[in-house]
């Protein structure tokens, strides 16, 4: 029995490793090995979540001897909702949330309400925190740990 909600290993991983390319110049390519390195990430595990963000527009590859990743849109334009939904698809606190018609009761359950409001305050912070955001936060803790 799950005491609390999480965000799965890949999910941490993905958002991870987006933070690192995010701190990055953006012309930048990064191998995924450096990233796995720098933030204690499976390197084929990586490597996996890499190509699937790929394929949605997150991140940019490019093969070959001076192959690598970078972001495939602006840091500022890559909410945690983008890369979270673009590897489990949409997120729902319950399954009555999850679309109109799931649950047989959503109209007369006293949970769906309170479950409504606070998925939709779980997204609405999910989507207005960007890769640009987490990256200068990053940033700044690792200056603040240097004094």
């Amino acid at each position: 029995m799950s005491l609390f909600m999480q965000i799965t290993k890949g999910e941490e991983y993905a958002l991870k490793g987006l933070i690192f390319l995010a701190s990055q110049p953006r012309e930048k390519l990064a191998l995924v090995s450096e990233i796995s390195k720098a933030k204690k990430i499976p390197e084929t595990y990586l490597a996996k979540i890499f190509q699937r963000l790929s394929k949605v527009g997150l991140l940019r590859s490019a093969r070959g001897l001076k192959g690598g990743f970078s972001l495939g849109r602006p840091a500022a334009q890559i909410t945690m909702k983008h890369v979270i939904e673009a590897l489990e698809g949409p997120i729902a606190l319950n399954r009555c949330l999850i679309r109109k018609g799931e649950c047989e009761e959503e109209d007369r359950c006293p949970l769906h309400d309170v479950l409504g409001e606070a998925q939709e305050r779980f997204l609405e912070v999910l989507n207005r925190t960007t890769m640009e955001d987490l990256a200068r936060q990053t940033v700044r803790d690792e200056d603040e740990g240097r004094r």
